[in-house]
């Protein structure tokens, strides 16, 4: 057993590596696809399928020999050994992959530019020859660099040249002693222990492209692996300025602006050649207008959409009249906002380039530094949430300007680099602007900007602030400082700051705040989140203006001396605070302007909380459920105010979620006697509450009509979900029930409920050993699953059937039975050992929207009940439902049946065994 013992150990030491490597590289693919654009891989998507799947089996094999479930010795050993095997293999495969993102091909389409095509084509033969082992590619902003360098990355994507492609965007402030370390790694270079980053990193064995996009002049050719002219190691680069190309030694290709010819031909192709054949008239003016973009892409294909479909010459005038008077048509843009927009504008600029800001975020930003009018009227202040809802509209405005790009699907927006230049222009004697170039040190201007309102250094390496450096200027309202390295701030540092109002030190490692800091008496904003090694901070009672507070992931063991004089404070983040247990009596009903209040420590007087009138957002944790009570009983009295809560109650309870959305989790708790739910929860979380048997027993829930998420974990009394008739039958959005041995039903209700689960999307059945059926028709449950998207079920030791149908229906059909789910996407069913029909015998099921099946080590399972549509034609496969993914055990794509004779030929391609 000695032996066995040694091996899992080897498989645990196995698995946290490759768990690592794992999170590196989708930390490196979030980081590519926020800021670069494009989709993974199949090569990066296949390689994360895979190590989750060794994973889930390397865990499943562990915990088997934890409980003496292998016979063998020797079975376990082997067993464990080629898993172990496995996970080392993945974790030097994934190493290898740097090509993380595939672009697809530009929306602005410049293929057709000759100018284009001749530089595409000098950067692809010098890749390939033997002569030149650096290219640098330079122009100005918005001449298309970056577009031409992506043409040939997807091209050589799809060719064997290079074993590994690598594409960074300099300007993201990347860590290049991570990169030079990931490089040494990924070229697998037999090293001495005793060589530097730099050395290992410049050592390659394979061949390898690596592109640097959008490469400043503070870059440095140390920081990256030498280039070899026999494709060894090739480098191509793109930057602004020629003399990076230069200092660089690289073989230059210069993108020129476009002639005259290139430049109409690219408007004619995005304006329509319609236009200009419907009347020639208006040629002349097409080319003033062209002539007026002065050869950039950009500039010309704006304009040309903008003209798109525009046939009456006297429009084209008007429209020639307003470009030469504005001859830069983003300050147009810009000057068409009103003054408040113009400021939120501008305050983007001080992000990094090429940043994703987060809508939050610079909403917030803009909130702090008086941007959006707090006051409804002279003598009334507008509520938080009305001033997030201004912000919003000023940010709409701004994306509907063009001057902010905004991202599908994502809370973000990004600042084009043109844009940003032109916002520089704007200010550049009022803002000093350095923020993710990679500094190592203050710049020299700081000292010197007499006249500065802002500075923004965020996210560079800056590690040390001389003694003797203080900026000097008198109007200097705004520092941000965070994302450094800091570790020490001098006393004198603050000495000259008497304006400043707001100052950022987030996400820096100093242990502590100079006493100086007490003398911002205009100081609004202190923002220290993510400091994680500060522990103390000076008395804060002089900061009598302050207004938001934020001491998130700090060491402080107590609040702040002095929080009572805070008496204009309204936001205060004191969350994963491990080591503060406690808020001091009486502290709270000081802070009567309190708007937003998120505290780590166990509450122990909920009436503190329950005396800030103003209060709108509320996260925090309470010991026990009198405490709850009490707070719930208080947000029922003021129903007509709305307060946004996240409450966690019970001491064990993990402080996993980061938004408020009214929810609510208790753990450990006896449920009964207790108001438990307030009348406009969202989301509602219980575990270990052994007392209830259904979730009928929850005080509050019939009144809960807002409740869309619910999660059950662990309550050992639990037999069914709902006992009789209440609102969340129908509005029910989600519902996960994992580890409840004695569920044995959802719905225990002896008649049909009308419309029960109607709003059901998401249903995940993880470990409730006793359920049998998941659905049954008697309860009429099957006529409103129109909505479902997800199901998974996994571990339900005895599921004999998901849908079961009563036999007198059976008896009554002569033909197949129907079950229609519309919108279900994805249908998972693992390790169901007595799972012997989907449905009924001679049921179907109608998912016309299905992408994802697994099932995954069901035996007795031997029939897919899906309708399907599948037709060939000239070699290609057509079928409907628009199945995408397909997995499944050998044994078990072998053994079970389709209802369609050809679903196997047709969905082969799409099968992942296991």
């Amino acid at each position: 057993m000695e032996a066995v013992n040694k091996y899992v150990q080897e498989l645990r030491v196995a698995e946290e590596e490759l768990l690592a490597r794992k999170a590196d590289i989708q930390a490196q693919l979030q980081e590519q696809l926020r800021y670069v654009g494009g989709r993974p891989t199949r090569e990066v998507e296949v390689w994360l399928r895979t190590v989750q799947e060794v994973i889930n089996e390397a865990q499943r094999v562990a915990n088997e020999v934890s409980k003496g479930k292998y016979l063998s010795r020797l079975n376990v050993g082997k067993n464990v050994v080629q898993i172990t095997r496995d996970m080392k293999k993945l974790c030097a495969q994934g190493s290898s992959i740097w090509s993380l993102v595939v672009h697809d091909a530009p929306s602005t389409d410049l293929t057709d530019i000759v100018s284009h095509s001749r530089a595409r084509d000098e950067v692809y033969n010098y890749l390939l020859g033997q002569e030149v082992g650096m290219i640098g590619v330079w122009g100005v902003g918005g001449i298309g660099k970056t577009t031409i360098v992506r043409h040939v990355y997807n091209k050589l994507l799809k060719e064997d040249h290079f074993s590994k492609m690598i594409w960074i965007t300099v300007s993201q402030s990347f860590d290049f002693h991570k990169l030079q370390n990931d490089i040494a790694d990924t070229l697998s270079n037999d090293l001495l222990d005793d060589e530097s980053t730099t050395v290992r990193a410049a050592k390659p064995k394979e061949d390898i492209l690596l592109i640097l996009d959008d490469v400043g002049p503070n870059f440095s050719k140390d920081e990256i692996p030498k280039p070899s002219a026999n494709k060894r190691c090739k480098i191509v680069l793109t930057t602004r300025e020629r003399k990076v190309v230069q200092k660089m030694g690289c073989k230059e290709v210069h993108v020129a602006l476009l002639s005259d010819d290139e430049a109409f031909q690219l408007f004619l192709s995005k304006v329509g050649e319609d236009v200009l054949s419907a009347d020639p008239t208006i040629q002349p003016i097409m080319k003033s207008m062209v002539k007026e973009c002065g050869g950039l892409p950009l500039t010309i294909v704006t304009v040309a959409i903008a003209m798109n479909g525009v046939h009456d010459p006297r429009r084209w005038d008007d429209a020639l009249i307003k470009l030469k008077r504005r001859r830069d048509v983003l300050k147009t843009s810009y000057d068409k906002l009103s003054r408040p927009e113009q400021g939120c504008f501008l305050h983007c600029v001080l992000y990094p380039k090429d940043y994703g800001i987060p809508k939050e975020e610079i909403i917030e930003y803009w909130i702090e530094e008086g941007l959006v009018d707090e006051m409804k009227s002279r003598e009334e202040m507008k509520s938080r949430e009305e001033m997030k809802s201004e912000g919003h509209a000023y940010l709409q405005r701004i994306l509907d300007s063009s001057l902010l790009l905004g991202t599908n699907g994502k809370n973000i927006v990004m600042m084009h680099d043109i844009v940003r230049d032109m916002a520089l222009s704007l200010i550049k004697k009022r803002f000093l602007v350095k923020a993710g170039m990679k500094l190592n040190q203050l710049p020299n201007e700081l000292d010197k900007a007499l006249d500065i309102e802002k500075i923004s250094l965020m996210d560079n390496f800056i590690s040390e602030i001389p003694p003797q450096v203080s900026p000097k200027s008198t109007k200097l309202t705004t520092l941000l400082l965070s994302g450094n390295s800091l570790k020490v701030i001098p006393e004198s540092f603050f000495s000259h700051m008497n304006a400043l109002k707001y100052l950022d030190l987030s996400r820096n490692p100093i242990k502590s705040l100079p006493n100086s800091i007490s003398n911002l008496k205009n100081l609004t904003s202190l923002l220290l989140s993510e400091c994680e090694n500060l522990e103390e901070i000076p008395s804060l009672s002089t900061l009598v203006d302050l207004k938001k507070l934020n001491l998130e992931k700090t060491r402080i063991k107590e609040v702040p001396q002095g929080m009572e004089c805070l008496v204009k404070l309204w936001y205060l983040n004191l969350r994963f605070i491990s080591h503060l247990e406690e808020i001091p009596r009486g502290l709270l009903p000081n802070l009567q302007g309190l708007q937003h209040l998120a505290i780590h420590p166990t509450l122990s007087r909920p009436e503190e909380i329950m005396e800030l009138n103003k209060l709108e957002t509320f996260e925090g944790r309470f010991a026990d459920l009198q405490d709850l009570s009490k707070y719930v009983d208080f947000l029922w009295k003021q129903s007509k105010r709305t307060i946004k809560y996240f409450i966690l109650v019970g001491k064990t309870v993990e402080y996993k979620l980061y938004s408020c959305t009214n929810y609510v989790t208790v753990k450990d708790c006896n449920t009964e006697g207790s108001r438990v739910l307030p009348w406009n929860v969202e989301e509602f979380g219980i575990e270990k509450c052994n007392d209830l048997s259904s979730l009928n027993g929850v005080s509050g829930l019939q009144e809960a009509t807002l409740l869309r998420k619910c999660r059950i974990e662990e309550c050992e009394r639990l037999e069914s979900v709902f006992s009789s008739r209440c609102p969340q039958l129908e509005s029910l959005e989600s519902l996960v029930l994992r580890h409840l041995k004695n569920l044995n039903v959802l719905v225990a209700y002896p008649e049909p409920v009308l419309h029960a689960f109607s709003s059901l999307k998401v249903l995940f059945l993880v470990k409730c050993p006793k359920i049998k059926i998941l659905f049954s028709t008697k309860l009429r449950l099957l006529q409103h699953l129109n909505n479902l998207e997800q199901v998974i079920i996994w571990g339900c030791d005895q599921m004999e059937q998901i849908i079961e149908e009563e036999e007198e229906e059976e008896e009554i059909l002569s033909g197949a039975a129907e079950f229609t789910f519309p919108k279900l996407k994805e249908l998972g069913l693992w390790h169901l050992p007595e799972l012997k029909s989907i449905c009924s015998t001679n049921g179907v099921m109608l998912c016309k929207s299905l992408q994802k099946l697994e099932i995954w080590n069901c035996p007795k399972l031997k029939r897919i009940p899906l309708k399907l549509d599948i037709s060939f034609d000239n070699g290609k496969v057509f079928h409907h439902p628009p199945l995408e993914d397909i997995k499944m055990k050998s044994n078990e794509w072998k053994s079970i049946e389709w209802d369609h004779p050809e679903a196997k030929k047709a969905f082969l391609p799409l099968v992942r065994i296991m």
